[in-house]
């Protein structure tokens, strides 16, 4: 069999190895050291992904926008995994090309499995160090550790960008065309260390009345501010087996939680059990997790009676395979929540590229996703101090990005929360249905003038798009009761309150929300409460200066609150009955 590293352990799954537990959102990637002392054996396992060179992505894009459009009259007509692949995947004769290459044989035996993606653009590659060697002839792999946690992985000894590597590994020049770049060989892991700030520091200004509060936000209290009439949900419509009325959750890194303390949880606010009901993926139940245990407790608490799923990951922040394995599995949730992600600067052009193709299609597939925006301010740049960076894929324009609230603890208004993450990409194009409510913003903000001078270009995609609880949720882990912080726990909140509408809609005939930023700015009355008070701090990272004045919240959207935060009747009025038509059974 295989060798692998020390702590790792080699997988059932394709291109995935499953290794540690980290603690929450949002924070800094980890550094590396190379290993020039460490050998790389023949038989040590290796896992990578070609990413086949994507069909027709200007229909793909055109498509995105017309089905989550309520003034197109295509909206809400979503396509199957069959229509999309036929859309996006190169003819088979071209994908057998690649195929063949990756499973030509040998002198050195070694086992190689591939697996296709569900829409034929990817192929998870599992084999050994030689093949790897032998397929491409310009690869030299060195051991890269984490200095972090001390995790070892395989990788190129020259790093470039994925969609720059087919010529420095020597792959063969007719097989170019076909592919868009190798993952997961010359760019290294994505991995989140650390935790972003919580609601109850103090480290930026004692004195700003949204950083503390007197009370812990409960459960009801969460309820009750965003409204939610739970008598109006049928049963029938909650138990359906229909994945429309289902939601989810994605973890990385293996991050469990515990059945038993969610169901503690639940008894202590007074919440009707809801138990997780599936779990895709393998969990280090060993030490159970904060982030997926807020992750699964804020879902299953806010969204009463909806069936709730966990898709765990592992390895690193590979949001291709999560998407990949949701839409491969039958009746998965339309609506997802994830707490993950890294300013863009770590994914490179490559990646992120990828990872908006991957949105574009799981909306088309009529899925909702929801990224938290992060827990740090404006983003520091690790590499220049003068630029304020972005979060990813919160930054998509794919996505629904979720910033964070906090109550004001003398008047009990809901402002911002100090430490949300916001303001403007670094890659990513705005998109036009933003492009009103960011000028709206520009002309009346007084905008961050800090010592570092940093810069944003207000032209590209701004985020968050709406904003939830960002300080003092509860939640139990390892035995203890905590009130945590962070848009962590904005992120399920917003993605509840969106699944008990896809009940509402499923118990009148109507198909699933699908995408929603469209939607969203569209609302004449807004997503509920528009949050005008409080503003962001840019917390000190990677020895840039910190604790330095971010974004306003004002009127209609702004870069710390986006267009505000939930409220079930306004939202339930407004996307209760848009007409969809949905094209799969489940």
């Amino acid at each position: 069999s295989k060798k692998v590293f020390p702590k790792e352990i080699e997988m059932r799954q394709l291109s995935v190895l499953l290794l540690f537990s980290v603690c929450v959102v949002l924070a800094s990637s980890t550094t590396w050291k190379v290993l020039d002392n460490y050998p790389v054996e023949d038989d040590h396992a290796f896992t990578f992904m070609i990413g086949l060179e994507p069909q027709n992505l200007d229909t793909l894009d055109s498509l995105f926008w017309q089905v989550s459009n309520p003034k197109s009259p295509f909206y809400g007509r979503f396509l199957s995994n069959e229509q999309i692949a036929d859309l996006v995947s190169l003819p088979t004769r071209d994908i057998a090309k690649v195929k063949n290459f990756l499973t030509q044989e040998t002198a050195k035996a070694c086992e190689v499995e591939i697996e296709m993606s569900i829409h034929n653009d990817f192929i998870f590659v599992n084999t050994c160090a030689a093949k790897a060697r032998f397929l491409f002839p310009g690869l030299k792999l060195s051991v890269y550790q984490s200095e972090e946690d001390g995790h070892k992985f395989l990788r190129s000894s020259v790093l470039v960008d994925v969609t720059e590597n087919k010529t420095l590994l020597g792959v063969p020049a007719d097989l170019h065309q076909y592919i868009r770049g190798i993952h997961d060989v010359t760019d290294l892991p994505l991995i989140m260390t650390g935790r972003g700030n919580s609601g109850s520091s103090s480290a930026v200004n004692p004195q700003q009345p949204w950083l503390n509060s007197d009370k812990e936000l409960t459960v009801a209290t969460m309820v009750e501010k965003f409204g939610i009439d739970f008598s109006i949900l049928e049963k029938s419509a909650l138990t359906a087996d229909n994945g429309q009325v289902r939601a989810g959750v994605i973890e990385f890194y293996q991050n469990a939680f515990s059945a038993q303390e969610l169901a503690k949880f639940q008894k202590k606010y007074g919440v009707p059990s809801n138990p997780v009901k599936k779990v895709i993926g393998y969990q280090n139940t060993f030490n159970y997790n904060s982030e997926a245990s807020l992750d699964v407790q804020t879902l299953t608490s806010i969204a009463q009676g909806v069936e709730v799923w966990d898709f765990v990951q592992g390895f690193h922040l590979n949001f291709l395979l999560a998407v990949d394995t949701i839409m491969k599995t039958p009746g998965a949730p339309h609506v997802y929540s994830c707490s993950y992600g890294l300013p863009e600067v770590q994914f490179g052009q490559g990646n992120i590229d990828a990872v908006n193709t991957s949105m574009m299609k799981f909306g088309l597939a009529g899925y909702t996703m929801f990224f938290s925006a992060g827990d740090v301010g404006p983003v520091l740049n690790q590499y220049n101090c003068g630029i304020f960076n972005a979060e990813f894929p919160a930054s998509s324009p794919y996505v629904v990005s979720v910033g964070g609230t906090s109550i004001n603890k003398t008047t009990n208004i809901e402002g911002a929360w100090i430490h949300s993450s916001g303001g403007f990409s670094t890659i990513n194009k705005q998109p036009a249905f933003q492009a009103s409510a960011v000028e709206s913003y520009l002309s009346e903000a007084k905008l961050p003038s800090n010592p570092n001078g940093q810069k944003y270009n207000t032209s590209l995609r701004a985020y968050p798009d709406v904003s939830a609880f960002g300080a003092f949720e509860p939640v139990l882990n390892n035995g203890s009761y905590a009130q945590a912080g962070g848009t962590s726990g904005a992120c399920p909140q917003f993605a509840a309150v969106v699944a008990l509408i896809n009940v509402y809609r499923y118990q009148n005939g109507l198909g699933p929300l699908g995408p929603l930023n469209q939607a969203l700015y569209q609302l004449e009355n807004g997503v509920g409460f528009d949050v005008t008070e409080g503003q962001s701090y840019a917390t000190s990272r990677f020895g840039c200066q910190g604790y330095l004045p971010g974004f306003e919240a004002a009127k209609g959207w702004d870069p710390v609150t986006g267009i505000g935060s939930p409220r079930w009747d306004t939202l339930l009025n407004s996307l209760g009955s848009l007409e969809t038509k949905f094209h799969k059974s489940s």
